[in-house]
């Protein structure tokens, strides 16, 4: 569906208001599920965030400017005609209590417009795991290497000399990897500054950890 045949509320998953303190919270909120750069090794996935991107920020210009106006979506079934018999409807929406117009594709749990994952077709529960999976599975691709080899060496009676030299070299070689993925231009320069690449691991472990904690605690209140 073209950006401007789109309803700017149901973008934003956001029932018609005036209020401009929640307009940015749905902005934001959806800007946290959609920003491309989440996606960037996988190209199809980044070209769609970009475009839906796009719609986002089509549906806030549309809404702060006041010419935002409700438009027909497929998702919302027409009226049948009189005389015809009509599906039992879905119940209310279970936290806000209005019209539910779609279900979690997860759960099948009723969604309205007010529902932040309501674009998505997820409930509160499973937009929260979509959005917190990739923090988590980074902090524990670097974690679980670390703590597992710091056992490992130990339970072989090494010396702290010989853990502490393969502690700096696993900073070394993640902090190498965090500066080459985010295309640093001064990466290579950096190998000239003395423990740079030890002090960008560690910068690499503490922001894995505090990414995943901010995105479980700040996106959403528990379900």
């Amino acid at each position: 569906m073209d950006a401007s045949s789109r309803d700017p509320w149901q973008v934003l998953g956001l029932q018609p208001t005036t209020d401009p303190d929640a307009v940015r919270d749905a902005y934001l909120s959806q800007v946290r599920i959609h920003h491309p750069d989440q996606f960037r090794r996988d190209p199809a996935r980044y070209a769609q965030q970009e475009e839906q991107m796009k719609a986002i920020n089509q549906a806030h210009q549309e809404i702060l400017s006041g010419t935002a106006q409700p438009r027909q979506d497929a998702s919302v079934p027409p009226s049948p005609p009189r005389g015809t018999p009509q599906e039992t409807p879905w119940p209310n929406c279970p936290v806000h209590g209005a019209r539910s117009l779609r279900a979690c594709s997860q759960c099948e749990k009723p969604l309205c417009q007010t529902c932040p994952g309501f674009g998505l077709g997820l409930c509160a529960r499973h937009l929260r795991q979509f959005v917190v999976r990739p923090y988590r599975l980074r902090a524990l691709s670097q974690w679980v290497p670390l703590l597992a080899g710091l056992g490992l060496l130990r339970s072989l009676g090494l010396s702290t000399v010989v853990m502490f030299w393969a502690l700096l070299a696993y900073l070394t070689a993640v902090g190498f990897w965090y500066l080459w993925r985010h295309r640093w231009l001064g990466c290579l320069a950096l190998l000239f500054v003395p423990y740079s690449l030890v002090l960008a691991g560690l910068y690499s472990l503490y922001t894995s950890l505090s990414q995943w904690r901010d995105a479980a605690a700040d996106l959403l209140p528990p379900p």
